[in-house]
């Protein structure tokens, strides 16, 4: 058995949106890159390129919180909002909208970034 190909970051996870409070399916699907994938680690080792470039500058709550929510949105490759709407629109895919929606509903954050984690999520029986 060939161990590299127990655990497939570069496949795609379908992450149903699910209501905060019910757990019930939403009708929203997003497709979840691994955080071991290609994208994101590119994005994280951007990150600490430029933190290690900053010759010592303090590293803010802010500037963290930016680079959270830049990993998880990396992490979505793309999204179907079905009939519903966020802020009044059904929003394109882009990565600063990506950021945008995580930023402002913790919610939806919290189940993108804990799908990405999640290694069973990408492994291939």
């Amino acid at each position: 058995m060939d161990l590299s190909s127990i655990v497939k970051t570069d496949e795609l996870f379908e992450l149903d949106l699910l209501h905060p409070a019910t757990d019930e399916p939403l009708g929203v699907v997003f497709l979840i890159r691994s955080h071991e994938s290609a994208e994101v680690q590119r994005v994280q080792r951007t990150h600490a390129d430029k933190m290690l470039a900053s010759g010592g500058k303090k590293l803010t709550t802010g500037k963290m919180k930016a680079q959270y929510l830049d990993q998880a949105a990396a992490s979505i490759a793309s999204w179907d909002w079905g009939d519903h709407e966020i802020g009044g629109e059904q929003p394109e895919y882009s990565q600063k909208k990506a950021v945008e929606i995580l930023d402002t509903h913790a919610w939806i954050y919290d189940q993108v970034a804990g799908a990405s984690e999640n290694r069973a999520n990408f492994i291939k029986t």
